[in-house]
């Protein structure tokens, strides 16, 4: 059967086979779309080639190194600030504490070799005046010997009602040497009783104790006794019990003084703790970062012949020197009525002995 016709019709594009004007519109149409996105695309950073000057306080894109310079210089003036600071702190309390001893007090002192090198003996001694009196007796009395080479730090207590004999005055109590010779009358006594040689001299009013505790925050002392309601200047009672104890300036100042509960053997005993807690407080690694500060408080409640240098000296021995319980001793005696005064009379063989353990003999 014949076709009916055809079963399609081809199509053929406008002028085709005489131009490729429509393949060729395509073509620069795609060419000019993607020149286009070219255009627009960033062109790429060459991170060998030299970079835009960043201004030196920038932190902008810094990296890891520039935040490590950078902080370590914040360090280094933080430290040197801080040192800086603590210096000028100390330098002025030292000062003022070198003031407070007399002329005469120094030529007493036996001649001084290196601290860090020779055993020495620092005379310690707390002052207090009697109401309406203005020259002070040596409340408290205590030998404070540095020996680095045996690695010790040992405290000798002399308690201040021992009977001696004072030139041009008699026998008294050796806490009358103060009243009557002041610092230079206390330094040949303790000479003259005990016969060590006393390089340097520490003094201490019993009025910057409490003034030092509080600027310190507050201290622990290891109580060896307790007292219970024993009375007290002012008409009132204290009390602490025995083994560690928290202290503001008002109870540290009670705790160093009260004496009527028990004898002078005891009260040596809490000042020696006091003593302690007071050097642990200050070389305790959480007040490091206070620790000019805090020196130059301590500086401040004193008065010493040491100059900057030997204090920062006697505060390295203490922190790197040991003190154990045996080498806190209490020179001997017996309490005894002598003419109807009370003394604390000396047992000759024993103090003898204890003098010999105190040096290391």
């Amino acid at each position: 059967m014949p076709p009916q016709g055809k079963p399609y019709r081809r199509f053929k594009a406008r002028e085709s086979g005489k131009s490729t004007r429509g393949l060729e519109g395509l073509r620069q149409l795609t060419e000019g779309a993607v020149g286009t996105e070219r255009a627009e695309r960033p062109p790429a950073v060459d991170p060998r080639a030299p970079q835009p000057e960043r201004r030196w306080w920038s932190l902008r894109g810094i990296g890891a190194w520039g935040w490590a310079w950078r902080g370590a210089v914040v360090l280094v003036l933080g430290i040197a600030t801080w040192g800086v600071l603590g210096f000028l702190a100390l330098r002025g309390a030292v000062a003022e504490a070198n003031a407070r001893i007399t002329p005469t007090a120094q030529r007493a002192l036996s001649p001084a070799g290196p601290l860090l090198s020779s055993p020495q003996n620092t005379l310690v001694v707390g002052i207090d005046a009697r109401p309406g009196e203005t020259r002070s007796r040596a409340d408290s009395i205590m030998v404070m010997r540095t020996d680095p080479g045996a690695g010790k730090v040992k405290w000798l207590s002399i308690p201040r009602d021992f009977r001696v004999d004072l030139p041009g005055v008699g026998t008294e109590k050796i806490n009358a040497a103060y009243y009557f010779a002041g610092q230079r009358g206390i330094i040949n006594a303790v000479r003259d009783l005990t016969g060590l040689p006393l390089q340097h001299i520490v003094v201490v009013r019993f009025n910057g104790v409490k003034k030092l505790v509080d600027e310190l925050g507050g201290i622990t002392v290891n109580n060896p006794t307790a007292l219970k309601n024993c009375p007290y200047a002012g008409g009132i009672t204290v009390s602490f019990p025995a083994g560690p104890v928290d202290l503001n300036g008002e109870r540290a100042l009670q705790f160093v003084r009260v004496r009527q509960c028990d004898d002078d053997f005891h009260r040596a005993a809490r000042q020696q703790a006091f003593v302690t807690a007071v050097k642990a407080t200050l070389a305790s690694p959480v007040a490091m970062p206070f620790a000019p500060w805090n020196g130059a408080a301590a500086v401040r409640s004193i008065g010493t012949d040491m100059g900057l240098a030997d204090l920062m000296k006697i505060g390295w021995l203490q922190w790197r020197l040991k003190s154990d319980p045996d080498d806190r001793i209490v020179l001997a005696g017996i309490a005894r009525m002598v003419g109807g005064v009370s003394y604390v009379v000396g047992e000759p063989d024993l103090d003898e002995q204890q003098l010999a353990d105190f040096v290391g003999r």
